[in-house]
């Protein structure tokens, strides 16, 4: 509070903008991300809820009851320890996993306390608990692995809540949250997650109809069975399936921006062409807006190839150079044919100009509340590389400097020195893969057309060795990306590029065609 209260003195002095850097930002968001002591009061609040269930509900021993739920909470917290799980171990991520998994089982406790009151008859909340619940949310999230675990975990509190000998409670809870999750290993449209809430309750009915819970059938004397009310059972089961993704898919928006978490059906949406700073891009600058698309069909396809995130790499790279919109007629793909603006700048202030599209796209990101992840792609897709060309240049006049000087009798310190950081890009290196995939596509497919014959041959010489000086200049060191991806994101890339510029027969007029062939 003190610190807002005098930023804004300061920006009433003009002396500051009142804004906070992004880097502080993300500084600040690490540390309670992986803060111990947050970690802690995390814990302990489900311990307390826990605490609260047991008392709470009509358990003969609710201490013991309470024991047993604390040791599944501690499986819940060390497995992203065991299994090496990164997504787990962020406290947010741990937060909205214990929160959603307690609220679908804070909804049985509701339910069981209506059969208490004797306003719910007991047989029907095994039917209206949303077994899919939890593992339909944090399956779509953070993963199917993710949503098994929630499944599972849910399953066993859920059970040593209400311990009974007949297993069909833990059953129910198995095979309806697994549903959902196989259901939902790979999620593009909304109406998937509709056909996961049904799976989960067809699951869930057919288990329950086989039991005995609904029902019984009487197959001998089939006048006797009760069809109205195996036809409420059966329309409650399914229809709390139906209803849970419903409700899923209408909250997962929000919690996407609560959490910081983008799903694959987000990221499509990012994806359409028609956002403004990409309709800028293909009236303002048409030849980095043809660059970008061709960039993106050959990072998703590196991406599919390492099992990467695709869907990311598209969306990063339809934006990765918006940048250059502020000075678009500087950029080779963008200049007239026969122009060229830098023949009139010097090397340090062309290179100044082609090094600022990074910051520039990064402020016009930010601007326009482009993604976290997009806009640390636009960071990241150079690395720390050297703009070659203009430093190449920067070196060639100073040698010429240097040899006229001697003529001149001017002396060697004077003439200043070339340094090469001045012509580096400010980075970061690349942190994640997909980064590293759009580094290299941006620079396989730029140096592709200045080919004169790109045949497979040539195209596998380039971008081997773009990919080998990368690897020299130590762009992959802070980046979790083995040899073996680098090598297969190569392949990958001569595969497409190939096929981007594979030749054409060259089709002759016909000769009946009169502009050809002239009259007798």
């Amino acid at each position: 509070m003190f610190r807002f209260l005098r930023k804004k003195r300061l920006a009433a002095r003009g002396l500051s903008c009142g804004k906070s850097r992004l880097e502080s930002r993300e500084t600040m968001f690490g540390a309670l991300e992986e803060g111990r002591l947050l970690r802690f009061g995390i814990v302990l609040a489900a311990s307390g809820i826990l605490a609260l269930f047991c008392l709470a509900g009509d358990a003969h021993d609710p201490l013991k009851h309470l024991l047993y739920s604390l040791l599944i909470l501690g499986l819940a917290v060390v497995q992203p320890v065991v299994s090496g799980d990164s997504v787990l171990k962020k406290n947010s991520s741990l937060a909205l996993f214990l929160g959603v998994i307690l609220l679908q089982v804070g909804i049985g406790e509701f339910l069981q306390e209506l059969v208490l009151q004797g306003r719910l008859e007991e047989h029907l909340v095994s039917l209206l608990i949303p077994y899919a619940l939890a593992p339909l949310i944090l399956s779509v999230l953070m993963g199917p692995q993710i949503g098994l675990s929630a499944c599972l975990i849910g399953a066993l509190w859920w059970s040593v809540l209400h311990v009974t000998r007949d297993p069909l409670l833990l059953l129910l809870a198995i095979t309806g949250g697994l549903a959902a999750v196989l259901s939902t290993l790979r999620v593009r449209r909304r109406s998937r997650l509709l056909r996961a809430g049904f799976y989960s309750g067809i699951t869930v009915w057919i288990l329950a109809l086989l039991s005995g819970l609904i029902g019984p059938i009487l197959c001998d004397n089939l006048p006797l069975t009760d069809w109205w009310s195996l036809g409420i059972e059966s329309s409650l089961a399914i229809g709390t399936g139906i209803l849970t993704a419903v409700l899923v898919s209408g909250s997962l928006p929000m919690i996407e921006k609560l959490f910081g978490i983008t799903t694959e059906i987000s990221w499509l949406e990012m994806a359409d062409l028609n956002h403004p700073l990409l309709r800028r891009l293909s009236l303002e600058a048409p030849g980095t807006y043809h660059h970008s698309l061709a960039m993106a069909n050959l990072a998703e396809a590196c991406a599919e190839k390492v099992g990467a995130n695709a869907t990311l790499c598209r969306v990063s790279a339809y934006f990765h150079d918006i940048g250059k919109l502020v000075k678009p007629e500087y950029f080779t793909e963008n200049m007239p044919s026969g122009e060229n603006l830098h023949d009139e700048l010097t090397p340090t202030m062309s290179a100044l100009v082609i090094l600022s599209h990074v910051k520039e796209g990064v402020d016009l990101a930010v601007r326009n509340k482009l993604n976290r992840r997009v806009i640390d792609a636009i960071r990241q897709h150079h690395g720390t590389t050297l703009v070659e060309y203009f430093y190449q240049r920067a070196c060639q006049q100073e040698k010429d400097a240097r040899a006229g000087g001697s003529l001149m009798n001017v002396r060697p310190e004077d003439i200043p020195k070339v340094s090469q950081e001045s012509y580096r890009y400010p980075g970061p290196k690349p942190q994640t893969v997909e980064a590293v995939i759009m580094g290299l596509a941006d620079a396989a497919e730029s140096a592709s057309r200045s080919l004169e014959r790109p045949t497979p041959q040539r195209l596998d010489d380039l971008v081997h060795d773009i990919l080998k000086d990368r690897i020299d200049d130590g762009q992959y060191d802070e980046a979790p990306v083995t040899l073996c991806q680098l090598q297969e994101i190569a392949a990958s890339l001569v595969a497409s590029l190939s096929s981007m510029h594979h030749s054409r027969i060259a089709y002759g007029r016909r000769k009946d065609d009169k502009s050809v062939v002239g009259k007798d």
